[in-house]
């Protein structure tokens, strides 16, 4: 029985018809500029930083064919809409639980082998802070397995233009560009170290040095859903953000979040300085059996091709060896031992991978939901001994 292609001509009619919508609703809305360019008769391998949402019609923006790009399952999880997009466009899923996830590299692999396209952010999460996230070494691997041209691209301003942690757009500039392109036999024989360390200089991408204005109302809300420690007096649950000023409420700390990205009324230039603060203040901050982090919200039951099952509204609490929820008089407890990934998803929402169930938690936008995911992994790698190990983004 004869096998269906994943490269449909269907992909090439709508990518033609929509690239050019998309380069005219970015220009008014972002101050969009791109670079065109033509991808290989044999297709190719394209990595790119990862900033907003957009991403996938950016890219796509510069190139004469279709982009398959990997995404997550979850996606899917509406079996109407994950009808849909894989009829438009035909993505690659990819488990966000599972780094190795096979089912996902033998669909790269069957794009490959008829000649189209991969596209895939490796960080596997968008920027909260403007700067590049972990990127997986099996990144090196899959390069290699496919042995198609490399082709690396930089979005530059996406951050700026739709902060993860906000809903304001803002305008400034938004471009994407080739960074590098190299042919299979100009890679093939770099060792893994090398081309993992080529990848990520040529991903990387400073978005605090591009001296641009990004103009926008409210500049600053929702930033107290990112930054969760007081500079100036080391608390963990004060800070909270009106217009565009984040705000301490035990000791008044009062800073100004400007259109070039800077920041007034701090020791702190950027927010990745401010964002690294907290990471290492919280790596060496003692735990003990009392309560660390504490907030209301709802919990539900995700589910592949069905409507998410509500859980309950209530309170979750972070302890140094598990996770409590208290939903009316029922309690769930979520043990460290059993969790094996808590990931983000979206603006914010967080994922608890526990035994053979997925929990997402989520609330008011203003609920810090990174100072979970990121104390849960510095607990667990203290126990494994490991120093700067990944912290969940």
């Amino acid at each position: 029985m004869k096998k269906n292609k994943w490269c449909k001509f269907r992909h090439k009619v709508l990518y033609f018809f929509l690239r050019p919508v998309f380069k005219i609703l970015f220009f008014f809305k972002f101050n969009f500029k791109y670079q065109k360019n033509k991808l290989p008769d044999e297709g190719a391998l394209v990595l790119c930083n990862h900033t907003m949402a957009f991403d996938p019609f950016i890219v796509a923006c510069m190139y004469n064919k279709p982009l398959y790009f990997m995404t997550s399952k979850d996606l899917f999880q509406n079996k109407f809409v994950g009808k849909l997009i894989t009829f438009l466009v035909n993505p690659i899923p990819k488990e966000k639980s599972n780094k190795g996830d096979m089912s996902s590299i033998k669909n790269c692999l069957t794009v490959a082998k008829e000649n189209g396209t991969v596209c895939i952010f490796p960080e596997g999460n968008r920027t909260f802070n403007g700067k590049l996230g972990n990127v997986d070494y099996s990144i090196v691997k899959l390069v290699k397995l496919l042995k198609k041209p490399l082709i690396i691209c930089n979005i530059k301003g996406g951050y700026s233009s739709d902060p993860r942690w906000s809903n304001k757009r803002r305008k400034g500039r938004l471009e994407v560009s080739e960074r590098i392109k190299l042919e299979y036999n100009e890679y093939k024989d770099l060792d893994n170290d090398s081309l993992y360390n080529l990848i990520l200089d040529n991903l990387n991408v400073n978005e605090y040095s591009l001296n641009i204005k990004f103009k926008g109302k409210k500049k600053a809300e929702y930033l107290e859903s990112i930054l969760y420690i007081c500079p100036k007096c080391k608390k963990l649950h004060s800070l909270e953000s009106v217009d565009n000023y984040i705000i301490c409420k035990e000791c008044g700390l009062s800073v100004l979040y400007n259109e070039d990205l800077t920041l007034s009324g701090c020791d702190f230039k950027y927010l990745d300085e401010w964002y690294d603060f907290q990471v290492d203040f919280i790596k060496n901050l003692e735990v003990n059996e009392e309560v660390i982090y504490n907030d209301e919200i709802e919990m539900y039951e995700p589910k592949m091709g069905e409507k998410r099952k509500f859980i309950g509204k209530g309170n979750m609490s972070l302890y140094k060896d598990y996770f409590k929820f208290n939903f009316n008089k029922e309690e769930l407890i979520l043990d460290f031992n059993d969790i094996y990934v808590v990931t983000l998803l979206g603006r914010m929402k967080m994922n608890i991978y526990y035994k053979y169930k997925v929990y997402q938690v989520s609330n008011d936008r203003r609920t810090n939901l990174i100072k979970y995911m990121h104390m849960f992994y510095i607990i667990k790698n203290k126990k494994e001994g490991i120093e700067d190990g990944f912290i969940g983004i």
